[in-house]
């Protein structure tokens, strides 16, 4: 008799276990379902020269973000291509809008994040995907990631939030990825991280791999990220981003450990922290209440800010604590030089400033995709192609002059000069 409800028992749970099964399986396939249709692959064409042929040379994914057609993906998705085509999630081609800029895009490069606008003859009919709060994701929590890996149209894939807050990755020049171990592959790039509720919480970017397929470990911008800056991209051509307006570096506290601080090496002429009273050498503690052990944190805490916010930066200075308080402003680019200076940080991977004590030009921002890993932020630019330098202007004129080929710079650092050479430049231009 005993044997009976024991049987019965196991009856039970063999007869729950579907009821669980469909139910679990339910919020995946509800989330895809609710994302699929905003979701669009993305072929990527370069124009052959001299003639009106188009080849293929890429493909990526995009995701719908608004009822207009307007669509995020990655920058390295877009960059190298003239025009584009878009495949809609019923297989429905489509063709790109121009921008001002007489491209099919605009683009943030230092997120990696671009914007395009869909073809759509004003109808607005587009089916936008939600971007959800990525502040509120939690490590742990099942998320899908969506896309057109080698080219394998709507692909779904799952894992779990690994990790938040990564930076100092080396993928792009402001970092706070989410980490996930959900399996992307070349072509999953631009599309959309959702939630078991469908909603967007992150855009599939990079993979950290040694064979250049999927490896365990996924990265992803954050949505609130992508909603701040494709805002600005799409209200005014690019990003309103605030800025502080000092270099620093890491040194190590001990040797021996990996206990870091952040120093300030330069204050920049005419920026938001000249007349504050931060000097050289002072060491950054934290920028509105969060602490900053490195210098990719600082970048990522100053990045996600927006000109005109006020922030208040704390410093040590001779075993002093001190507050500064400072207004962030859009970085007041030399109109005259704005094309030259974006072009060297693109092409050679660092930024160019006068300190505003000295007047040296200064190495300011040194990108972690960039070719050259010799140049290093705080570096005083002495000379160009063997060259003496005097301004900024001056630097402009002779890169200018050089066909914005740099052969080699001299520089003084840590009062020692240096000569790096740009083997590589004649090829590289």
């Amino acid at each position: 008799m005993r044997i009976l409800p024991f049987i019965f028992f196991i009856i039970l749970i063999a007869l729950e276990v579907p009821a669980d099964t469909d139910n679990f399986n339910s919020y995946f396939i509800n989330a895809a379902s609710a994302a699929k249709p905003s979701v669009v692959n993305i072929i990527v064409f370069e124009k052959e020269k001299g003639t009106a042929k188009l080849n293929q040379i890429a493909y990526g994914t995009g995701t719908i973000i608004s009822k207009g057609g307007y669509i995020v993906t990655n920058y390295h998705v877009v960059k190298n291509g003239d025009t584009f085509k878009a495949i809609y999630s019923d297989g429905t081609y489509y063709e790109f809008q121009l921008f001002k800029n007489g491209k099919y895009y605009v683009a943030d490069y230092k997120t990696d994040i671009a914007v395009l606008k869909l073809n759509d003859n004003g109808e607005e009919n587009f089916i936008p995907l939600k971007l959800a709060d990525s502040n509120i994701l939690n490590e742990g929590e099942w998320v899908l990631a969506i896309g057109n890996p080698y080219g394998l149209k709507q692909s779904i894939t799952a894992g779990i939030v690994s990790s938040k807050g990564r930076d100092n990755i080396g993928f792009t020049d402001i970092e706070d990825f989410i980490q996930t171990d959900a399996p992307i592959n070349p072509g999953n790039s631009g599309g959309p991280l959702i939630n078991l509720k469908g909603e967007m919480v992150g855009m599939n970017t990079a993979i950290r791999s040694a064979s250049g397929g999927y490896q365990g470990i996924s990265f992803a911008i954050p949505s609130n990220i992508i909603k701040q800056v494709c805002f600005d991209l799409t209200a005014y051509g690019r990003v309103k981003r605030g800025w502080l307006g000092f270099v620093a570096r890491e040194k190590r506290i001990n040797q021996g450990n990996d206990i870091k601080s952040v120093e300030i090496l330069s204050v920049i002429r005419n920026s938001p922290a000249e007349g504050t009273g931060i000097k050289q050498g002072d060491i950054v503690k934290k920028v509105d209440e969060e602490n900053i052990e490195s210098l990719s944190k600082l970048i990522r805490v100053v990045g996600s800010k927006s000109a005109g916010s006020k922030i208040i930066v704390q410093v040590s200075r001779n075993g002093k604590i001190i507050d500064f308080n400072l207004i962030l402003r859009e970085k007041d680019e030399y109109v005259k030089i704005q094309g030259e200076l974006e072009q060297l940080f693109q092409s050679y991977g660092f930024e160019i400033d006068e300190d505003a004590s000295s007047g040296h030009i200064v190495v300011t921002s040194i990108s972690p995709r960039g070719p050259y890993k010799e140049i290093r932020e705080g570096d005083v630019i002495v000379a160009i192609n063997n060259s003496r330098i005097s301004s900024l202007e001056n630097f402009i004129e002779k890169y200018r002059s050089a066909e914005r080929t740099i052969i080699n710079v001299t520089v003084l650092r840590d009062q020692k000069t240096y000569d790096i050479y740009f083997e590589d430049a004649r090829i590289k231009k």
